[in-house]
C-alpha cells in the first residue's frame, strides 16, 4: 500500500471528518424522512377528509339537475357545475357498461368503463323502492399521486338509473404536496449548509492549530531549533495553553542546545589540544630507520588511549620498542597515557632493564592511579644479535613471521596487566630470530572490532592479511590491514594501533 494512503487514513482529521461526514448524513437523512413521514400522514388524512367533503358537495350540487340521455341545457349546467370542482372529464353510462354521455365526446380524455367499475355500481345502485338520491357513491383513493376514482349513481329525467365516473385530483393537495417538496429540499440544503459551516468552524477552530503544531514539531524534530507555532492566541483555550506550552518549550530546548553545541566546540578546542599535547609524547622513527617501521595510529576520538614510544642506546646497542592500552577512551584513558609515557621516559633514563622498567611503571601506575586505571604493554627489546626479548603485561599476543618459511611465533602474558598491583613481577622471555623477521604488534581495538557479517575482525583474520602482504613493505602491510579493516568493520569501538618492525641485520 501506498505510504501516502497509509499516512492519510491514519489521520486525525481524516478519521473525524469521515466519521462527522457519515454522521452528518445520517441527521440529514434522518430529519428528512421525519418531516416527510409526518408531513405525508397529515397530507393523506388531509386528502382523504377533502376527498369525502367534495364528494358529498357534489352530490348535494346535482341531485336537483334533472338530466336526459341528450346534451340539452341541463347537461350543460351539469357539466359547469363539475368544472367547478375542476372536474373536466367524465363518463355517464348505464347498468351495461353503454356510455350515455360523456365530457369530452370523442378523445383519449374519455374515460374507458372496465369490468372492475361495472362491480362497483352493484354496490352503490339505488335500492329498489326508489329513493333517488341516497349518500352512497365509490371513492377510490390513489395515495401515491393524490387522484380520485369516483362513482354516484344518478337518476336521469325518465327515472333510468345511470352512473356518473370520473377521475380527478384535488389541487390543493397537489400544491400541498410540491410545497412539502419544497420543504424538504429546504431542509436538506440547510443541513448540508450548517454541517459544511460547522465542519469549517471546527477545522479552524481545532485543525487548523493541530496542523501548526504538528508543522512546527516536525520541523523541530529535523533540527530547525527555530520553528514555533503563530496564530493569534485569543481564544484561550486549551490549544492556545498548548501552543504556548509548545513554543515555551521549543525555546528552552534552543537555548539548551545553543549551550551545549558552545561547550562541545570549547571541548572539541580543549581536545584538539589535548591530543596536539599527546602526539608530542609519540616518538619519531627517524633514529629507527633499520626496523622499517610501519605503524598505524588511529584514535577513536580525538584523543587515544594507545600509547607506543621507542628507545634508543647506541652506547649498548640497546633499543626498545613499548605498545601499551590504556582500560577506557576518551579523556580519561589519554590521561593514563601520558602519565605512563612520562614514567616511562624517566625510568629508562636510569635503568635500561625492560623487565624492570615494566615492574616499575606497575607500580607508578597502582600507587598514583589509585588503581581506578590499568593499562595493558607489551616491551620489545633488541639487546644481542639473533635475539628478541619480549615482556607482556596482559597484553594481546604479538607475533614474529618468518617470510622464508612463513611461520608465526606468538609472544604470550607473562602477568597480568599494569596497575593492576604493585607487587606484581613480570619475566623476560626471549626467541630466537633472523634477520628480516617481522615483529607485529597491535591493540585490541584492531582484533576485536565488529564486522558487518557478524563477529569480530580477529587475530586469525589479521595474520592472514599479515602473511598475504608479507612481501611488502611494513607501511604497505598496515595499509592493507587498515584497509581491510575500514572496508568489513560494522564500527569503531576501541583506539586502532598497530605497529609491523623487522629484525634488523
Amino acid at each position: 500500500m501506498n505510504k501516502s494512503k497509509i499516512k492519510t487514513t491514519n489521520s486525525l482529521r481524516f478519521k473525524i471528518g469521515l466519521f462527522y461526514s457519515l454522521l452528518a448524513l445520517l441527521n440529514i437523512i434522518f430529519f428528512t424522512v421525519m418531516i416527510f413521514e409526518n408531513q405525508s400522514d397529515l397530507l393523506l388524512k388531509n386528502f382523504q377528509f377533502q376527498s369525502e367533503n367534495l364528494a358529498n358537495t357534489i352530490l348535494a350540487d346535482i341531485q336537483t339537475i334533472g338530466l336526459s340521455k341528450e346534451r340539452d341545457e341541463n347537461f350543460e349546467v351539469f357539466r359547469k357545475t363539475l368544472k367547478l370542482y375542476e372536474i373536466n372529464a367524465f363518463t355517464i353510462f348505464d347498468t351495461n357498461g353503454k356510455t350515455v354521455l360523456s365530457e369530452p365526446e370523442s378523445g383519449p380524455n374519455v374515460k374507458v368503463i372496465t369490468e372492475s367499475v361495472l362491480k362497483k355500481t352493484k354496490e352503490v345502485s339505488s335500492d329498489k323502492e326508489g329513493n333517488l338520491f341516497k349518500a352512497r357513491y365509490s371513492l377510490d383513493l390513489n395515495e401515491s399521486d393524490f387522484t380520485v376514482d369516483f362513482l354516484l349513481p344518478i337518476r336521469l329525467s325518465n327515472n333510468e338509473e345511470v352512473f356518473l365516473y370520473t377521475h380527478f385530483n384535488i389541487s390543493s393537495i397537489q400544491d400541498r404536496l410540491k410545497q412539502l417538496y419544497i420543504q424538504v429540499g429546504y431542509a436538506v440544503l440547510w443541513g448540508v449548509v450548517f454541517h459544511i459551516i460547522f465542519a469549517i468552524l471546527v477545522y479552524r477552530a481545532i485543525f487548523k492549530r493541530v496542523g501548526s503544531l504538528e508543522v512546527a514539531s516536525k520541523d523541530m524534530a529535523l533540527g530547525n531549533l527555530k520553528s514555533r507555532v503563530d496564530w493569534d492566541f485569543k481564544s484561550n483555550d486549551e490549544l492556545d495553553s498548548l501552543g504556548k506550552s509548545f513554543n515555551l518549550m521549543a525555546d528552552e530546548i534552543q537555548n539548551k542546545v545553543t549551550t551545549i553545541t558552545r561547550l562541545n566546540e570549547e571541548i572539541n578546542q580543549e581536545l584538539q589540544i589535548g591530543k596536539e599535547v599527546q602526539e608530542l609524547f609519540l616518538p619519531s622513527v627517524k633514529k629507527y630507520k633499520k626496523f622499517n617501521i610501519g605503524k598505524l595510529y588511529r584514535p577513536m576520538r580525538e584523543v587515544s588511549g594507545d600509547l607506543y614510544q621507542y628507545f634508543q642506546f647506541p652506547d649498548k646497542d640497546y633499543y626498545g620498542f613499548f605498545l601499551a592500552d590504556a582500560s577506557g577512551h576518551g579523556v580519561s584513558a589519554a590521561l593514563v597515557t601520558v602519565v605512563m609515557a612520562m614514567s616511562l621516559q624517566s625510568i629508562m633514563k636510569e635503568n635500561q632493564s625492560a623487565i624492570q622498567a615494566i615492574n616499575q611503571l606497575g607500580e607508578v601506575i597502582a600507587n598514583r592511579l589509585q588503581a581506578s586505571f590499568f593499562a595493558t604493554g607489551v616491551f620489545v627489546v633488541f639487546e644481542e644479535p639473533g635475539v628478541v626479548k619480549f615482556v607482556n603485561a596482559g597484553h594481546n599476543a604479538p607475533f614474529i613471521v618468518r617470510p622464508s618459511t612463513k611461520e608465526i611465533t606468538y609472544v604470550d602474558s607473562s602477568g597480568p596487566p599494569l596497575g593492576m598491583g604493585d607487587d606484581i613481577q613480570y619475566s623476560l622471555e626471549s626467541f630466537p630470530v633472523l634477520p628480516g623477521d617481522k615483529i607485529v604488534l597491535y591493540t585490541d581495538g584492531v582484533v576485536e572490532t565488529p564486522i558487518k557479517e557478524g563477529g569480530l575482525f580477529g587475530l586469525e583474520r589479521f595474520t592472514e592479511v599479515v602473511l598475504n602482504n608479507v612481501h611488502l613493505s611494513n607501511a604497505e602491510i598496515v595499509e592493507k590491514a587498515m584497509a581491510l579493516l575500514e572496508e568489513i568493520h560494522e564500527e569503531y569501538k576501541d583506539d586502532v594501533t598497530m605497529i609491523v618492525l623487522d629484525v634488523p641485520e
